[in-house]
């Protein structure tokens, strides 16, 4: 007897090539012996052109867009990869951003796990790095009693956690307010019904203390996932994680992709990290991600900052989303105090030092009683621009529209962008002066001057030049934390994740690296770095404080930062955002096209913008911004122009803009 016919013989899948195609779907029949596998998710081979390719089905249809549609080749696995949350996060995702779909998936799947073939050894890692081995190290830890703050703040994602319920809460706290037990007590309930727990949080803090916060509560329960791990490693992790082995996942962006079959919590630690939002196709912010996932598991997510992002503020405060506070250090510790030093007064008494009067003698005192310190400067190398002071010429990288950096302990000069290295010039280039020079202060050229000041402190350095290994992050924590080290020099990645109780002196070395930037969001970046830095010191018994050096005592964001005061700011910062018509007043889509020949850049932008300004209606809240050249107007070769569309619904115009060869489409776009 003939099989009946199938109810939904055909499946949209998205091939897995590397290949631009016109389209993100495909339609393929699908056999009747292999229906009851190719279900939503699967990971099948099709034939695609005169080759067969691996793709995923996210769709099964009773009818098919094309006349005759080839047959789909085999399924090759079971269960399927991907969950039908899973597809439906992967097209919400697609639709947000506007991504390819096939991008989409290979991001939410580790490469270790797409290539697979079915039947073939799963082998482990040969190595390990020293976050995963964390998890093995992390000793036992018990539950504390939470303060009064701590347990109001918990007690509504336990209630929706308990009814299955989603809801988007904000918890506002400050630094060392105990945002993290509140988390904890969040996922213990989440284990204690049965389901788990995604948290994440900035690579930056994904230091041993914090991995060891999660493994000590949750021992054999946590699964890591972030950049350095390995394909091998990540698959693991994702294996673990899929076959419910562990079902609490701790890690950065990616992990909100985590493969958890029944989550029942959400947790975004510093959810104004810029972190969260991918830099390449396809360009998703991870927290609005984990919201949408919470929102299809109908489950709890909390989003927790000493210093949250503006619109999330602003949401929490319009009502679109719940609003906890912890507004207090834990066992009422103070915030430490900070004093300002304007560095025009520094320069006209003559000093030339990168560290003031006030903060040479504050880093003499520290140390001279037995205290730890952390100097914050976010920009890294000896020189950041290398001038002729003949001629007045910079020396430019000569791919990107960016001053070349000097390194000294490379001996050389490099392009932070595309990694161009060049000698160090011994005449200028232009003129041929030898009057050419390094200027402008880095984290490297930082310690080699507090050497020359403290010749006895023992100094570690973290910066982006420091950690070229994936495990030299962990090596460096684990030194200043064991007290091998007297004095931290770092850029923004010892803003977050440490919280050390040795710390008795933070120095913000030079406050206005961000703050005079291009861009809507710089006196934003500047209070959220300054706060955060500034709250790693304090967190012991003893007394604290921090010196914060800056050319521009009174800007908004430098006042309010001094003060700890964050809802100034955010008052201060949404007035200017209502005036100008920016984020959370509006949304941006940022399209940019790349072309050896800067003429032929602005011509095609010019075309774009008249283009999408015509078909867009002047009544409908869209402004069509541009052409204009990059903030980084050449880059790798290439010269960048860009068109931006603002306005409140701004998917009305995703039809409309420009795609193809050389152009990058970016929603929302961070800093």
């Amino acid at each position: 007897m003939a099989a009946p016919p199938l109810s939904t013989p055909y499946a949209a899948v998205v091939p897995d090539t590397r290949s631009i195609l016109p389209r993100d779907v495909f339609t393929y029949l699908v056999p009747g012996e292999l229906d009851e596998q190719a279900v939503l998710g699967a990971r099948v081979e099709v034939p695609f052109g005169t080759r067969t390719v691996t793709g995923y089905v996210v769709e099964r249809s009773a009818e098919s867009d094309v006349e005759a549609p080839r047959e789909l080749a085999s399924v090759l696995d079971e269960p399927p990869l991907l969950s039908p949350q899973a597809v439906h996060l992967a097209r919400w995702v697609a639709d947000r951003y506007c991504a390819p779909l096939g991008e989409v998936i290979k991001a939410m799947l580790p490469a270790g796990v797409r290539n697979a073939r079915p039947g073939g050894r799963k082998r482990g890692p040969r190595t390990t790095s020293r976050s995963v081995a964390a998890i093995d190290e992390a000793p036992q830890t018990t539950a504390p009693q939470l303060n009064d703050a701590q347990a109001a703040a918990v007690a509504p994602i336990v209630a929706a956690v308990r009814e299955h319920r989603h809801l988007r809460l904000m918890l506002h706290g400050v630094t060392g307010s105990g945002k993290t037990e509140v988390y904890l007590a969040a996922i213990a309930a989440a284990l204690g019904e049965g389901r788990g727990a995604i948290v994440l949080v900035p690579e930056i803090s994904l230091t041993p203390q914090t991995v060891a916060r999660f493994a000590g509560r949750f021992p054999g329960r946590v699964a890591l996932v972030h950049s350095a791990l390995t394909d091998a490693e990540r698959a693991v992790q994702w294996r673990r994680i899929r076959d419910g082995v562990a079902d609490v996942v701790v890690g950065s962006r990616s992990a909100v992709f985590a493969p958890l079959p029944s989550p029942g919590v959400v947790v975004v630690d510093e959810e104004d990290a810029g972190a969260y939002k991918q830099d390449r196709v396809p360009r998703y912010n991870a927290v609005d991600v984990a919201l949408e996932l919470g929102r299809l598991h109908d489950i709890p997510v909390v989003l927790g900052s000493a210093t949250p992002r503006v619109e999330t503020f602003f949401h929490a405060k319009t009502g679109a989303m719940d609003y906890a506070e912890l507004p207090t250090r834990i066992a009422d510790r103070p915030l430490p105090p900070i004093e300002v030093v304007d560095l025009r007064d520094e320069l006209q008494a003559g000093n030339r030092s990168p560290l003031s009067q006030t903060l040479e003698r504050a880093l003499r005192e520290c140390h001279d009683a037995g205290g730890q310190s952390i100097l914050f400067l976010n920009r890294r190398g000896s020189a950041t621009v290398i001038m002729c002071r003949s001629c007045g010429d910079v020396l430019t990288c000569r791919n990107c529209s960016v001053s070349m950096v000097y390194h000294q302990g490379r001996g050389r000069c490099d392009c932070h962008y595309c990694g161009a290295t060049a000698p160090v010039p011994m005449t200028c280039p232009s003129c041929h002066s030898p009057s050419i020079r390094g200027l402008g202060m880095g984290t490297e050229r930082l310690e080699h001057e507090v050497h020359q000041l403290f010749p006895t402190l023992r100094l570690l350095r973290m910066d982006r030049d420091t950690v070229a290994h994936r495990d030299a992050y962990y090596d460096i924590y684990e030194t200043f934390r064991r007290h091998d080290a007297d004095c931290l020099v770092g850029t923004q990645m010892v803003a977050k994740g440490w919280d050390l109780a040795g710390v008795r002196l933070v120095g913000i070395v030079n406050a206005d690296t961000a703050l005079h930037f291009p861009d809507y969001r710089s006196g934003e970046i500047t209070f959220s770095l300054l706060t955060q830095v500034a709250g790693r010191a304090g967190r012991g018994d003893e007394p604290a404080r921090v010196v914060l050096q800056t050319y521009s005592p009174d800007h908004y964001a430098v006042r309010r930062a001094v003060t700890h005061d964050y809802l100034g700011f955010a008052r201060d910062e949404i007035r200017i955002r209502r005036a100008l018509h920016f984020p959370p007043y509006s949304r941006l889509v940022v399209c940019t096209v790349s072309h050896r020949d800067d003429l032929k850049a602005e011509e095609e932008a010019t075309r774009a913008a008249e283009k999408v300004s015509g078909i867009l209606e002047s009544g409908d809240g869209l402004d069509v911004l541009g052409p204009a050249p990059a903030f980084l107007h050449r880059l790798r070769g290439e010269y960048r122009w860009q068109v931006t569309v603002r306005g409140g619904a701004i998917e009305r115009a995703f039809p409309h803009l420009p795609r193809g060869r050389g152009w990058s489409i970016d929603v929302d776009p961070a800093p």
